[in-house]
């Protein structure tokens, strides 16, 4: 068997990127519409891939892009203030 190298050229890495972040969205959209677990998922991992689950995420990425989030300096700051919500939500 013949082995070729193709280089491809810099200037379309980002064009071959947005391709594949759109045929990877294309193809999730599919698999989301026939409720199909991608390939190669181990069985006690096919909770991530319901339909259910994959909306969180895409609900949890887009309030990353809108910078709905904190930052902690230590884990024990982000302990402090989840027992601060907890606290609160309880009361």
């Amino acid at each position: 068997m013949n082995k070729t190298t193709v280089s491809i050229p810099a200037e379309l890495l980002p064009d071959l990127e947005a391709w594949g972040q759109l045929t990877a969205e294309v193809f999730g959209k599919l698999r989301e519409k026939a409720n199909l677990v991608p390939r190669g998922v181990p069985e006690d991992q096919t909770w991530f891939w319901t339909k259910e689950w994959q909306a969180g995420e895409r609900e949890v990425d887009e309030e990353l892009a809108r910078g709905e989030y904190e930052e902690f300096d230590s884990a024990e700051d982000l302990i402090a203030d989840l027992h601060r919500h907890v606290d609160t939500e309880t009361l």
